[in-house]
């Protein structure tokens, strides 16, 4: 063992681990450092590629072949809007394919969790966990606080060190505008505007996987098996024994003291539901035997909304409107420094209130010194994306506390097929109107300088959209996903939670979910670092067992 693929003997592993994403590799890795665990992990993608770790690839190659390909179904909160849900099939899961965004979220987040039942969630709980995860690599205009950052974990995070003058534009126009500069949104405060930091090193992605599972696999008793697609679960008096996956056309059974579910808030209640573990009514119309009836699983669907905005500017950007000698000029700045739009997706981060009354922030945006339009309709995420071909910014704005819901489902008792999204993404007017502030809140950063004397035109959305209810019929026409799912198997104390604050599954024995399915609220910003902070949480408690 100790190596991808090993042997396919028969006997009982003592833990498998079903996904091997941003929570699942650590949970194996944690399990693995007690020499008597034998642990297997599982995952249906393939091993990652060098083509995953500089994010700017990603417009020149269709990396589709590394993510599930899931689409919605229409969304009648977005006038029938289709969204490709983009989740990664890869060893690192959406950790190897996303905008590598290293936001932790407010403590605020995390005490409202355990203020909803969750003993042992709240921030004086997890921010340690945090701070043992991360590596803050020299990078920092203001040195990271040693007594709530990391600076000797797995996970190496940088902060943008060299701007465009675009970004500088705008965290100084922000501030013009009345919002602070933060000195660290992961420190105490998250609070206004602030360069972006991401888990890169030298400008290279690194996810869990890399960084915490594949030194793992040095070790004798843990093993990855790649290309293997988890079909169901096997109980039997109430407990999970096994489980089936197949591999290169051929099914396989291997049984486990415990499994922990680590697949994501859609496969999670898909392989749930799959598993006979889900409404009654709903498993028996797809030919599903009951084994027990929790009508939540795959509910509670949570997703920030997000809206793009574009804007012409007067000066050069990372836009390619310079030909190929710019895109030359890309590529060396990255080999040489690890910098520019091949290694950093949004330079920018702000997390602001869009009204004086919001106890918290409320909006988050992404400063990028590029902007690119995305097509509508049911078109490949890597196809739908045209860079604007003269230069240009963007600013991304998402609701951080939506209090819309959607919903996972069955499409059929297939393992193989896609399950049925429904996000109604825009479900609750008060997550429109908050959008619709949010641009108000943009618009007024513009204004200021020196970002107004660079921006020569307000591409999307044109100006003349300014009243109220213009703005929200364009919210609800153009806004997307930021790609954060989460709270499809809740965790709780209630017994409508799947999990209860330990992640155990309620109603079963030998098995536990740690991914963003538990979240029972969204935090505020981007997910993946809640997913390896909970997957480090589960790892430990059932390291120490």
């Amino acid at each position: 063992m100790g190596r991808e693929e090993g042997d396919r003997s028969g006997g009982e592993w003592d833990y498998i681990v079903v996904g091997a994403g941003s929570a699942g590799s650590v949970v194996a890795a944690r399990l693995s450092e007690v020499p008597a665990n034998k642990v297997l992990v599982l995952e249906a993608g393939a091993p990652d590629s060098l083509l995953l770790k500089a994010f700017g690839l990603g417009y020149y190659f269709d990396l589709s072949r590394y993510e599930w390909g899931y689409w919605s179904e229409p969304d009648p909160s977005r006038n029938g809007r289709v969204d490709h849900w983009r989740r990664g099939r890869v060893v690192g899961g959406t950790g190897s394919i996303n905008g590598m965004n290293y936001v932790r979220g407010t403590r605020a987040d995390y005490d409202r969790w355990q203020a909803m039942g969750n003993h042992g969630w709240g921030a004086d709980d997890v921010m340690p966990l945090f701070r043992d995860l991360e590596r803050c690599v020299p990078s920092y205009q203001t040195p990271p606080d040693p007594a709530i950052r990391g600076t000797a974990g797995p996970i190496p995070i940088r902060e943008v060190h060299h701007c465009h003058p675009t970004t500088e534009a705008f965290l100084e126009a922000a501030h013009a505008a009345g919002y602070p500069r933060a000195s660290d949104y992961n420190g105490a405060d998250q609070d206004g505007v602030a360069r972006g930091q991401f888990n890169q090193l030298r400008g290279f992605r690194r996810t869990s996987a890399d960084m915490i599972l594949k030194p793992a696999l040095r070790r004798d008793n843990i093993e990855l098996r790649t290309g293997a697609l988890v079909c169901g679960l096997k109980v039997a008096d109430g407990a999970v024994r096994a489980v089936t996956y197949e591999q290169n056309g051929e099914l396989h059974e291997v049984r486990a003291r415990r499994i922990i579910l680590c697949g994501g808030a859609i496969n999670t209640p898909q392989l749930l539901m799959l598993s006979g573990i889900g409404d009654a009514e709903t498993l028996r119309a797809h030919g599903i035997a009951v084994v027990l009836d929790r009508p939540q699983v795959g509910q509670n669907l949570m997703e920030h909304p997000l809206i793009r905005t574009a804007f012409r500017v007067n000066i050069p950007s990372y836009s390619p409107s310079g030909g190929l000698m710019q895109k030359v000029g890309f590529l060396a700045k990255f080999l040489a420094w690890g910098q520019g739009p091949i290694a950093t997706p949004a330079e920018a981060q702000a997390f602001l209130r869009t009204s004086p009354d919001e106890p918290v922030p409320d909006i988050q945006m992404h400063f990028s010194p590029l902007a690119a339009v995305f097509s509508k309709g049911r078109t490949n995420f890597y196809k739908s994306v045209s860079i604007l071909p003269y230069p240009s910014i963007s600013i991304h704005i998402n609701k951080s506390h939506p209090v819309s819901r959607g919903q996972i489902m069955l499409a059929s008792a297939d393992p193989k097929a896609a399950p049925r999204i429904e996000p109604n993404l825009l479900g609750d007017v008060r997550d429109v109107q908050t959008l619709a502030r949010g641009i108000k809140v943009l618009r007024r950063i513009a204004a200021q300088e020196p970002l107004r004397g660079m921006i020569t035109e307000h591409v999307d959305p044109a100006p003349e959209i300014a009243n109220d209810a213009e703005l929200e019929a364009y919210v609800r026409d153009s806004a997307s996903l930021a790609y954060h799912p989460a709270g499809t198997c809740r965790m709780g104390p209630d017994d409508g939670a799947i999990v209860d604050p330990d992640l155990r599954v309620r109603g079963l024995e030998n098995l536990w979910i740690a991914d963003a399915s538990v979240m029972p609220d969204l935090v505020s910003g981007n997910i993946n670092a809640a997913c390896m902070m909970i997957g480090e949480k589960l790892g430990r408690a059932l390291r120490e067992r």
